[in-house]
């Protein structure tokens, strides 16, 4: 009797002990389990590359929180550190904030495809205006009704060009949304997801084509300090927005096979953009010196300037009575009167020694050549004026000590 009361305990702690091994193993098979769908739905969320599929978690996260809603006690004790109302609610949240990156980014891709046809009518627009500039710029000695509508044209086309770039600049942060500019890896969803096949073969090339307008407009105008001082202010601004997008640009746009050309190639269009700002300013002072019948040899920076015109004026002192007297002092008007003070000092002077192009050293030796030349074609009458002075002086002594004579006279 006794050995059967043991043997019954026995049995029935056994049977205990299983059936509570099975409870804890199916436990923590619950919570495992709603532990790998939260990760599959998380994961899920940030794959998305599209609304369609991102509306497909919602229905995932519906039914996680209703099947496990009857094991809300269990998960609140095994879950950290968030519990099962906060962990349901996290995923809503990444959800809402994933929506609310396609809902920006389907906007701005609007707002590029907007963008876009404004910069191809632009970009045509610039094209035929700088054709009308160049052919006007090859005339511009001829008559003041060319240059007046040159100038009109110049006007016209800087104006557009600054707002081509402006719609650039703008697409450029269209393209690229604050959510995947501050990454500093996109992932292949990333891309695929601000990426549209019919922008691929067109979003660097405007780029490229907007860098190449403006060197075309610099090249083929001649422009003053202040016109280069705007264009070198858009230059920085358009180079401030590259270096923060640009290669993600690169990475999103261009072939795989592409985009170690493609940056190369866009970063020497910004190098000879910034080098031809540079050489604008020594073209635009020859032609200057041109337009007033002036044939300086070609100069490229501030020590070839300074040989140049030291040179010109070296041999114009040469032909001094060489030449007549009359064309000497005509070349030396148009020289300085017409161009080096009408125009070069007063316009160029500034910016070229602000800008470091030109040293005070070489300003000066420049300005002290020219008033050597003046010198030598107008040489100072200082001794006649002197012998006048001293002819008049005598002439007053003489008066006076005649007239003091016949009072001395007078007295004895």
């Amino acid at each position: 009797m006794k050995n059967n009361y043991l043997t019954k305990l026995l049995v029935s702690l056994i049977v205990l002990g299983f059936t509570s091994s099975i409870f804890a193993q199916s436990d923590r098979e619950i919570v495992d389990k709603f532990k790998t769908q939260y990760t599959s739905i998380e994961k899920s969320i940030k794959d998305a590359t599209t609304l369609q599929e991102l509306n497909l978690v919602l229905d995932e996260i519906t039914i996680l929180k209703q099947d496990y809603a009857q094991h809300r006690e269990l998960l609140n004790k095994s879950l950290y550190p968030d519990k099962y109302d906060e962990s349901i609610e996290k995923l809503n949240k990444a959800y809402l904030l994933r929506q609310g990156d396609f809902s920006t980014i389907d906007v701005l891709q609007t707002e590029v495809g907007e963008l876009k046809q404004q910069v191809e009518f632009l970009n045509l627009r610039n094209n035929e205006l700088l054709v009308q500039v160049q052919k006007l710029e090859d005339q511009r000695q001829k008559d003041a009704k060319s240059i007046k509508k040159l100038e009109n044209l110049v006007a016209e086309l800087r104006s557009s060009i600054r707002e081509r770039d402006n719609l650039v600049l703008n697409m450029i942060d269209s393209l690229m949304p604050p959510t995947m500019r501050d990454k500093e890896n996109l992932t292949v969803e990333d891309k695929d997801m601000v990426a549209s096949e019919e922008k691929k073969d067109n979003v660097l090339s405007n780029v490229k084509t907007t860098i190449r307008d403006n060197i075309r407009f610099i090249q083929a105008t001649s422009l003053k300090p202040k016109d280069l001082e705007a264009i070198q202010q858009q230059k920085k601004d358009f180079v401030t927005k590259w270096q923060k997008v640009g290669a993600k640009l690169v990475e999103v746009y261009a072939e795989d096979e592409n985009k170690t050309e493609e940056l190369k190639q866009i970063d020497e269009l910004f190098n000879e953009w910034s080098t031809v700002v540079k050489q604008e300013a020594w073209e635009s002072i020859i032609d200057e010196f041109s337009l007033n019948g002036i044939d300086l040899m070609g100069f490229k920076n501030g020590e070839e300037f300074t040989n140049s015109v030291d040179m010109f004026i070296g041999d114009e002192l040469k032909n001094l009575g060489v030449k007549s007297d009359e064309e000497s002092k005509r070349t030396y008007s148009q020289f300085a009167d017409s161009t080096w003070f009408a125009s070069i000092q007063p316009i160029w002077m500034n910016y070229l020694v602000e800008n470091k192009m030109l040293t005070d050293e070489n300003k000066n030796k420049m300005e002290s050549k020219i008033a050597e030349w003046k010198s030598a074609l107008y040489p100072s009458n200082w001794w006649i004026y002197l012998i006048i002075a001293l002819v008049v002086i005598a002439g007053a002594a003489f008066f006076f000590i005649k007239r003091k004579k016949p009072a001395s006279n007078d007295s004895e």
